[in-house]
């Protein structure tokens, strides 16, 4: 009888160790949001936003790095930037706030028609696309991010 209860106590045991051995699920892409303009100047203009992402796993995860190039108006203007590490809850969507600055002769020739542009339309487009790096129990995984907005100013 008591041989009978232990291996019973052993399939249990190894039946619930498969069962938390199951490989972490991959991250997804849900959208961009709160993109916008926070500085224009003649030396500078400042885009910021967050990445929303959704964690399907049953325990928290880190986000390691985020290699996401921007365009705006069709242009490269470099690439975005994490601000901050950021903790992923289980089973929740989060956020990746970033942060992409540029000098507006990227875009255009002059800082006057970048500036006639802007007004006349009161908006650009914003192109990002990458990834970005997470790693989950020993895992790493790419999200892609492939997303296209207007910016209002």
């Amino acid at each position: 009888m008591q041989i009978k209860c232990l291996n019973c106590g052993v399939l249990i045991l190894i039946g619930l160790l498969l069962l938390a051995c199951t490989r972490p699920e991959e991250p997804e892409f849900v959208r961009m949001k709160d993109l916008k303009v926070e500085e224009f100047t003649e030396q500078e203009v400042k885009l910021s936003g967050a990445a929303i992402l959704y964690n399907p796993n049953r325990f928290p995860i880190t986000v390691k790095e985020i290699d996401v190039s921007v365009k705006v108006n069709d242009h490269a203007v470099g690439k975005a930037k994490q601000i901050g590490e950021v903790k992923v809850p289980a089973k929740a969507q989060f956020e990746i706030p970033m942060r992409v600055s540029f000098a507006p002769e990227e875009v255009y020739d002059n800082l006057l028609s970048g500036l006639i542009g802007y007004i006349m339309k009161g908006e650009f487009d914003v192109y990002y696309k990458g990834y970005i790096k997470i790693k989950v129990s020993g895992v790493v995984f790419r999200v892609p991010v492939d997303h296209k907005a207007k910016i209002k100013i």
